[in-house]
């Protein structure tokens, strides 16, 4: 008897268990075409709390990684807020790890640094200038396949910072900026100046 009511209890504890987790496996499927839905409408704000949910729950769903990306670049599309779009992703990323190596989200990344670079540059701040020109060459080290080796902007970047450089005598510098970027463009201008300062010996200590 006592055999009996115990099998009794196992099985109905097996049953709440499976029923339990269909129950949470709906509720996610709802979760997440809500989520999609509304991140597909731009409605990034409210489908935010749904994708980190769904996030939380299977960190390796392939379809939240997508709309989780899709949505960040969404958000920092406004070029009027570069330093925000920066902001952002640094936030997001620390959020969702994976965005490391989103080559799209590290893209846009690069892009908009290298533009605030160059904002930097025409306000005369060229302190803040080499340092949005650092985060750029730290995500083309870091992030490989990006599709930027021909970017004009980048190597236009590139090639007048190291030109200001030397003609301002800061010669390590300059071969610093040339030289790191030689590793990522094939620019004659940034051939000659490290060959010039290769050939008078400048900048190596």
């Amino acid at each position: 008897m006592y055999l009996k009511i115990s099998a009794v209890i196992i099985a109905l504890s097996v049953s709440s268990s499976v029923l339990a987790q269909e129950s949470d496996s709906i509720s996610y499927k709802e979760n997440k075409e809500k989520a999609i839905k509304l991140a597909v409408n731009k409605n990034v704000n409210q489908a935010l709390p749904l994708l980190t949910s769904c996030y939380h729950e299977n960190n390796n769903d392939k379809e939240v990684q997508t709309m989780i990306s899709a949505s960040l670049i969404s958000l920092v599309s406004d070029k009027n807020n570069l330093q925000s779009s920066l902001d952002s992703i640094d936030a997001w990323t620390e959020k969702f790890p994976f965005l490391k190596d989103d080559k799209e989200v590290r893209k846009v990344y690069t892009i908009n640094a290298n533009q605030l670079a160059f904002l930097s540059f025409q306000e005369k701040n060229i302190e803040k200038s080499l340092a949005y020109h650092d985060l750029v060459i730290e995500e083309l080290a870091k992030n490989q396949g990006l599709g930027l080796k021909d970017n004009k902007d980048l190597i236009s970047m590139a090639v007048n910072l190291a030109s200001d450089q030397l003609e301002k005598k800061e010669f390590r510098m300059a071969r610093k900026i040339a030289s790191s970027s030689l590793a990522y463009f094939d620019d004659p201008e940034l051939k000659k100046m490290l060959k010039y300062m290769d050939d008078k010996q400048l900048g190596l200590n």
